[in-house]
Parts: C-alpha cells; sequence; structure tokens
C-alpha cells in the first residue's frame, strides 16, 4: 500500500491520547491514527450495508387482516 503525508490539525487531548496509547502499545502514532481510520471506516461501510430493521422482518409474522385491524383499533390503556 503506498503511503501520502497529510497534513490535519486535531484536539491536543485526543492526540495526547493517541501518542499514550502508541507508546503503551510500542507502535508508531502513524499506526494508531491508521488503524483507527480503518475501523471507522469498515464501520461506516457496515451500516450502509446493513439492511434496516423493517426490511429485515418483512414477512415474518403472519397474521390475518381481520386480527390485525382489530387490535390496531383497541382502545390503549394502562392499568396501575
Amino acid at each position: 500500500m503506498a503511503r501520502q503525508k497529510i497534513g490535519t490539525a486535531i484536539d491536543s487531548k485526543l492526540l495526547y491520547k493517541a501518542k499514550l496509547k502508541s507508546i503503551h502499545e510500542k507502535k508508531h502514532l502513524n499506526d494508531i491514527i491508521e488503524e483507527a481510520l480503518a475501523q471507522y471506516l469498515a464501520k461506516e461501510k457496515d451500516i450502509k450495508t446493513s439492511k434496516s430493521i423493517v426490511e429485515e422482518t418483512k414477512g415474518e409474522i403472519k397474521a390475518d387482516l381481520k386480527i390485525v385491524k382489530k387490535v390496531l383499533e383497541e382502545e390503549y390503556y394502562l392499568e396501575i
């Protein structure tokens, strides 16, 4: 993989924590930042490619239309 030098500004406390982590794990700061960016991008990709709960459960519950209408027409109340 070809590397490209970049310049950016980040929160000083965040940079401090990243430096401490790099020392603790005996890694270069660049590796810590690169791993974090890769994880972030992978997470974003998973979110965009995953189906919604509606899509995933479509057709899972078989119910008669009359029963569904009856349930929807029931008055909602809470007994205490």
